[in-house]
């Protein structure tokens, strides 16, 4: 209803429809990723990841020529290993972004050494990566061609540059419209593509 009042034109895709879960590792041994976020409030360590399904999983139709059409793709400032690399597990999609001939932007979900929610940070060092913009930069680095991060962070701009991705400082935490519009003014700048 609102995107109608408003005059958004939207197309929702689920990454697959395929059987798909996402399972943690931890002490307590393998659950659910659920079970993990919600019943114990994501207080254990990581010891892995696995996406279960993700071999037999394909694209929802639409999904690839979606990712291929798009002027800019923008990846949302989320978890990069259990919810954006749950995205990228499915055959295709990472590869469809690799090709793609138009910019790929992502906005970074840690500021200043912390994930603005979730564990993101739990999730990143199982992975053997810095809890940073450049350790978000390092996990996408096969596809993105810009990084929206947080002024915090300003001091990485070149070293992400140095990786061959655009980075861009900006208050990447909104709190006002003000302050939303500036970060999609930052995300849909063109980068060099």
């Amino acid at each position: 209803d609102l995107c109608k009042r408003l005059g958004v034109r939207s197309r929702v895709l689920p990454m697959t429809n395929d059987n798909f879960e996402t399972w943690v590792q931890t002490d307590a041994g393998w659950m659910h990723f659920e079970e993990y976020y919600v019943r114990r409030a994501c207080r254990d360590d990581v010891r892995d990841v696995q996406f279960r399904g993700a071999d037999r999983a394909r694209p929802t139709l639409g999904v690839l020529e979606a990712l291929t059409d798009a002027d800019q793709v923008i990846v949302a400032p989320s978890n990069p290993v259990v919810s954006i690399g749950a995205i990228l597990a499915v055959p295709g999609i990472r590869e469809t972004l690799q090709r793609r001939k138009r910019p790929v932007i992502a906005i970074s979900p840690i500021v200043a050494g912390a994930p603005l929610k979730g564990p993101a940070d739990k999730f990143m060092r199982h992975r053997g990566v810095e809890v940073s913009p450049r350790g978000v930069a390092q996990l996408y680095r096969d596809f993105l061609d810009r990084l929206v991060l947080d002024y915090a962070d300003k001091e990485l701009v070149d070293d992400i540059a140095s990786m061959g991705i655009e980075a861009v400082a900006t208050n990447t935490i909104m709190r006002t419209m003000e302050d939303k519009v500036r970060l999609a003014e930052a995300a849909l700048e063109h980068p060099n593509r």
